[in-house]
């Protein structure tokens, strides 16, 4: 299921949806996840048989990483990944002594480490609402209960394995919300972490979750099934009458990362009936922040505890224009105008974006393709089909985006679309390069150096004896590094209006030598100031544009196909007076 859709039947069966919570909900509130706390217990354990300083132990580091778990393969220890990995450390750091298990997880899991975000508050807010009812988790954390005292006002209650019997009693009688632990709750003694609790489920929540599966659907969200006895008690959940009556959804960061116990558990349901579904929605905070905007009769109280970070609409009156020495140059150029329209393209089958990136890049299609709440593309039908598959592809259509400039600048989708046909169109016939590297950076191609197009960013770079600057080439002493001149580039916003921002740089490759010559990228650029650079951007913007300065050009994405991307763009830099 898309996650269009996934919206539109939350938003009309909120109600009578449960949600079932992992760790993955509590990790960006500063709780650690499971995968966290094993590498804690194995650094722990190496470090206390072996005599190691664990303050030289940076458990981030994948060496390091590599080193620990070498040692505990060489001990005939669990595999990594495995699912015997979580007891077992538990039960070699711990054994049966459940004090010193409790102060562990207390510490760790301290309330005093939680930082909510819009994802725990939006939560919060819907049990407020009664647009949750229920929720059951394997988290031994205070997240949610944190969450909903800072929203509501009110405590909230969770049941665990010292008063498993009453959570049944409390859902017979919709005694909501409801709030129940799987594996316990870590300030009692029953926390189900060590092998002999994690064979059996505690029999009471057991029956409350599947009386509630006859009733009610789910939204799995951050868990990723590795426990061997929920993923049983998700299978008796199917044996119900009527079970996950308004659907089984099992929200994911990625749809590639989706575990076969997982798509195993879907596909049966499918099997009985059941509106089951995989759907790749992002972060659990970015889920979150979408339903809440969408769930009504929201009270503007409860709004502003959720949406803390919410923008007000304020005055503050712009300075009169200046007409005064000093001048600054800034490095944005005004758009005057992007492409509206594009095409709408219908598949067979759903794909997410990451199956978007990956069918583009392998078949090496000029197309450009994303996902917003539609799939769009700019460039020839012949190439969207190649990127996609003839077969995969129903319908290629004209569609007209409306407000585009509107979308582009609070639509992070739409942004970085034509984001990516800006920097395409920039590099297009010309002798540049084009990377994608946490934003997109224009490169020189060594093979054209001698281009007399560059000739102004040589002598731009010029020495002050007048001798032409080099524009690409080796890194001293570094074997096959390479370094060249480069331009970052960005779709900017501001003012409600649409920039191109160029930021000249010095590029090195391959990019894990970065760090090792930032010497060598600091003797290039420091005396790149003023007068050098405004000749160095007055070069990129020559190179970019092939046009006289201050004037309007028109570059284009896809030419002569389709759906071309034209944009027009100013090349007078914006600039500011005092």
């Amino acid at each position: 299921m898309n996650e269009t859709d996934f919206l539109k039947h939350f938003t009309a069966n909120a109600s009578q949806l449960m949600w079932f919570l992992g760790a993955g909900t509590s990790r960006t509130a500063g709780m650690p996840t499971a995968t966290d706390i094993i590498w804690d217990l194995k650094l722990k354990y190496y470090c206390r048989e072996e005599n190691q300083d664990i303050k030289n132990h940076d458990i981030n580091n994948e060496k390091i990483r590599e080193r620990i778990q070498s040692y505990m393969i060489s001990r005939g220890y669990p595999a990594l990944w495995s699912a015997e990995e979580y007891s077992f450390y538990f039960d070699l750091t711990f054994g049966s002594d459940y004090a010193a298990q409790q102060k562990y997880l207390t510490e760790t899991l301290s309330t005093s480490k939680i930082s909510l975000n819009i994802g725990h508050r939006a939560l919060a807010g819907l049990l407020a609402l009664d647009k949750a009812k229920i929720i059951f988790t394997t988290n031994f954390d205070e997240v949610i209960e944190t969450a909903y005292a800072r929203v509501s006002g009110n405590a909230l209650s969770a049941f665990h394995l010292e008063g498993a019997y009453a959570a049944l009693n409390a859902y017979n009688n919709d005694s909501f919300p409801l709030y129940a632990k799987i594996h316990g709750d870590f300030k009692y003694q029953k926390v189900k972490n060590l092998k002999p609790d994690l064979l059996h489920n505690d029999q009471e929540i057991q029956k409350c979750f599947l009386a509630a599966t006859s009733r009610y659907g789910i939204v799995v969200s951050g868990y990723s099934g590795r426990d061997e006895n929920v993923m049983q008690m998700f299978d008796m959940a199917l044996s119900q009458p009527n079970a996950f009556s308004a659907g089984l959804l099992w929200t994911v960061t990625s749809i590639k990362n989706v575990p076969d116990v997982v798509l195993s558990l879907i596909e049966k349901a499918k099997s009985k009936g059941i509106n089951a579904h995989i759907v790749e929605t992002g972060t659990f905070d970015s889920m979150m922040s979408k339903i809440w905007r969408q769930c009504p009769g929201r009270s503007d109280e409860i709004d502003k505890k959720v949406r803390t970070a919410t923008t007000v609409q304020v005055n503050i009156p712009m300075g009169n224009t200046g007409n005064a020495f000093p001048v600054l140059r800034l490095n944005a150029l005004p758009i005057i105008s992007v492409p509206d329209t594009c095409a709408l393209i219908k598949t067979h089958n759903v794909l997410s974006m990451e199956d978007v990136k990956t069918l583009v890049t392998t078949n090496k299609s000029k197309a450009q393709i994303s996902r917003t709440d539609k799939l769009l593309g700019f460039g020839s039908n012949e190439e969207i089909k190649k990127a996609l598959g003839e077969n995969q592809v129903k319908s290629i259509e004209p569609f007209r985006i409306e407000e585009v400039v509107d979308r582009i600048i609070h639509s992070t989708g739409h942004h970085s679309f034509f984001e990516r046909a800006l920097a395409k169109a920039l590099v297009t016939k010309k002798p540049l390069r084009l990377v994608n590297d946490y934003g997109w950076v224009v490169t020189i191609v060594d093979l054209s150096v001698d281009d007399p197009r560059f000739n102004i960013l040589k002598d731009a770079l010029s020495d002050r004896y007048g001798n032409k600057g080099s524009i690409c080439g080796a890194v001293p002493n570094a074997g096959d590094t390479r370094w060249s001149e480069a331009v970052g580039i960005k779709l900017a916003k501001q003012n409600g209006k649409l920039w191109l921002t160029l930021t000249p740089l010095v590029w090195i490759e391959p990019r894990d030598q970065r760090q090792n010559h930032k010497d060598f990228t600091k003797a290039k650029t420091i005396d790149r100031h003023n007068t050098k650079a405004s000749k160095i951007m007055d070069a990129w913007i020559s190179i970019l544009f092939e046009s006289a300065k201050n004037s309007d050009v028109e570059i284009t994405c896809g030419a002569n196909t389709e759906f071309p991307a034209t944009f027009k763009i100013n090349t007078r830099t914006a600039y500011s007076r005092r």
